[in-house]
């Protein structure tokens, strides 16, 4: 049996990443997860320092910019954005029966002072861990 694949895509991947890292501790063996960047991937050290404060061991995730054919092959595809900042950046291009969009902030945008990005991240980390949890069931549907 092959794979499903789930892309968790934002601006720059860091709340992809974040995404990413929770649905890994789901432990989901019949998924692939990955997340990209629609515009240039950028890790910073404040995502990873946050998820490190309630995940302590952090699996490897990669820098990936947006790649249409290959996202597009996803059987899930799930576009975090701020729709306040970014509500035209998402690609046009994704397969829409595909694509979930969760109105996530975009700290980064948001401000430029690291105290109040910090805090904005933290928030963000227990959005985005309660919408990988909502979905679990139907990670699991796919594959049990």
């Amino acid at each position: 049996m092959s794979k499903h694949t789930v892309y968790f895509l934002d601006s720059h991947q860091h709340r992809g990443l974040m995404a990413e890292i929770w649905a890994n501790r789901l432990e989901l063996p019949d998924w692939d997860i990955r997340s990209a960047a629609w515009g240039q991937p950028q890790f910073t050290e404040t995502p990873f320092q946050v998820m490190k404060e309630v995940v302590f061991e952090i699996p490897k995730v990669e820098p990936r910019s947006y790649n249409s054919k290959e996202v597009g092959e996803a059987d899930l595809i799930i576009a975090l954005h701020d729709s306040d900042l970014e509500g035209a950046d998402i690609p046009a291009d994704l397969p829409l029966q595909k694509l979930l969009v969760w109105d996530i902030r975009n700290p980064e945008l948001r401000s430029s002072d690291e105290h109040e990005q910090w805090a904005l991240y933290q928030e963000i980390c227990d959005e985005i861990a309660i919408n990988i949890k909502n979905l679990e069931p139907y990670f699991r549907s796919n594959y049990m």
